[in-house]
Protein backbone atom coordinates (compact mmCIF):
# COMPACT_ATOMS: atom_id res chain seq x y z
CA UNK A 1 0.00 0.00 0.00
CA UNK A 2 1.60 3.74 -1.24
CA UNK A 3 1.15 6.34 1.39
CA UNK A 4 1.29 10.03 0.20
CA UNK A 5 3.51 11.56 2.58
CA UNK A 6 1.84 14.81 2.28
CA UNK A 7 -1.18 13.62 3.74
CA UNK A 8 0.48 11.71 6.39
CA UNK A 9 2.59 15.41 7.26
CA UNK A 10 -1.01 17.71 6.93
CA UNK A 11 -2.42 14.61 9.56
CA UNK A 12 1.21 15.09 12.12
CA UNK A 13 0.57 18.30 11.97
CA UNK A 14 -3.28 18.38 12.98
CA UNK A 15 -2.95 16.02 15.35
CA UNK A 16 0.14 17.52 16.97
CA UNK A 17 -1.69 20.49 16.92
CA UNK A 18 -4.57 18.84 18.88
CA UNK A 19 -2.39 17.63 21.35
CA UNK A 20 -0.85 20.39 22.24
CA UNK A 21 -3.76 22.90 22.94
CA UNK A 22 -5.68 19.94 24.64
CA UNK A 23 -2.64 19.40 26.72
CA UNK A 24 -2.93 23.26 27.74
CA UNK A 25 -6.56 23.68 27.89
CA UNK A 26 -6.55 20.62 30.36
CA UNK A 27 -3.73 21.72 32.81
CA UNK A 28 -4.23 25.49 32.25
CA UNK A 29 -7.84 25.38 33.39
CA UNK A 30 -8.96 25.93 29.86
CA UNK A 31 -6.84 28.87 29.22
CA UNK A 32 -4.11 28.81 26.00
CA UNK A 33 -1.57 31.68 27.16
CA UNK A 34 2.01 30.50 26.47
CA UNK A 35 1.17 27.96 23.43
CA UNK A 36 3.35 28.62 20.33
CA UNK A 37 1.85 26.65 17.00
CA UNK A 38 1.96 28.35 13.36
CA UNK A 39 -0.45 30.90 13.23
CA UNK A 40 -2.34 28.51 10.23
CA UNK A 41 -2.79 25.83 12.79
CA UNK A 42 -4.08 27.86 15.77
CA UNK A 43 -6.37 29.54 13.15
CA UNK A 44 -7.66 25.83 11.39
CA UNK A 45 -7.43 24.03 14.45
CA UNK A 46 -9.79 26.62 16.27
CA UNK A 47 -11.99 27.16 13.61
CA UNK A 48 -12.80 23.68 13.26
CA UNK A 49 -14.89 23.89 16.68
CA UNK A 50 -12.96 20.72 18.48
CA UNK A 51 -13.57 20.27 21.36
CA UNK A 52 -10.11 20.57 22.87
CA UNK A 53 -11.19 19.08 26.90
CA UNK A 54 -9.69 15.69 25.74
CA UNK A 55 -7.95 12.99 27.28
CA UNK A 56 -4.19 13.39 25.58
CA UNK A 57 -2.80 10.12 27.78
CA UNK A 58 -2.00 8.79 24.32
CA UNK A 59 0.74 11.24 23.25
CA UNK A 60 3.76 9.27 23.35
CA UNK A 61 2.35 6.54 21.54
CA UNK A 62 1.36 9.31 18.86
CA UNK A 63 4.72 10.63 19.11
CA UNK A 64 6.39 7.04 19.01
CA UNK A 65 4.44 6.42 15.76
CA UNK A 66 5.32 9.03 13.88
CA UNK A 67 8.91 8.87 14.66
CA UNK A 68 8.78 4.70 13.47
CA UNK A 69 7.31 6.79 10.10
CA UNK A 70 10.15 8.95 9.87
CA UNK A 71 12.31 6.26 10.16
CA UNK A 72 10.65 4.03 7.08
CA UNK A 73 10.88 7.10 5.08
CA UNK A 74 14.42 7.53 5.89
CA UNK A 75 15.31 3.98 5.19
CA UNK A 76 13.57 4.29 1.85
CA UNK A 77 15.47 7.16 0.34
CA UNK A 78 18.60 5.94 1.60
CA UNK A 79 17.52 2.57 0.24
CA UNK A 80 16.71 4.67 -3.04
CA UNK A 81 19.97 6.46 -2.80
CA UNK A 82 22.12 3.23 -3.33
CA UNK A 83 18.94 1.44 -5.35
CA UNK A 84 16.24 3.31 -7.60
CA UNK A 85 14.44 0.28 -9.05
CA UNK A 86 12.90 -0.50 -5.19
CA UNK A 87 9.14 -0.34 -4.72
CA UNK A 88 8.14 2.64 -2.90
CA UNK A 89 5.67 2.63 -0.04
CA UNK A 90 5.79 6.68 0.46
CA UNK A 91 5.30 9.02 -2.30
CA UNK A 92 4.99 12.56 -2.57
CA UNK A 93 2.49 13.86 -5.31
CA UNK A 94 2.44 10.65 -6.77
CA UNK A 95 6.06 10.59 -7.25
CA UNK A 96 8.71 8.74 -5.29
CA UNK A 97 10.57 10.37 -3.14
CA UNK A 98 14.85 11.03 -3.31
CA UNK A 99 17.32 12.00 -1.13
CA UNK A 100 16.38 15.44 -1.44
CA UNK A 101 12.21 15.35 -0.91
CA UNK A 102 12.58 12.92 2.04
CA UNK A 103 14.40 14.58 4.43
CA UNK A 104 11.84 17.41 3.26
CA UNK A 105 8.88 15.27 4.63
CA UNK A 106 10.89 14.10 7.81
CA UNK A 107 11.50 17.82 8.58
CA UNK A 108 7.86 18.72 8.49
CA UNK A 109 6.54 15.79 10.40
Amino acid sequence: MRVDVNALCDLAERLSGLFIMAYRVNSRGGVLHNVTLPRSWFINLISSGSDLRKNTSTFLMFAETVIKLMQRIDVQVQRYHTSPDTGEQFVADGSRMTNFTGPLYIARM
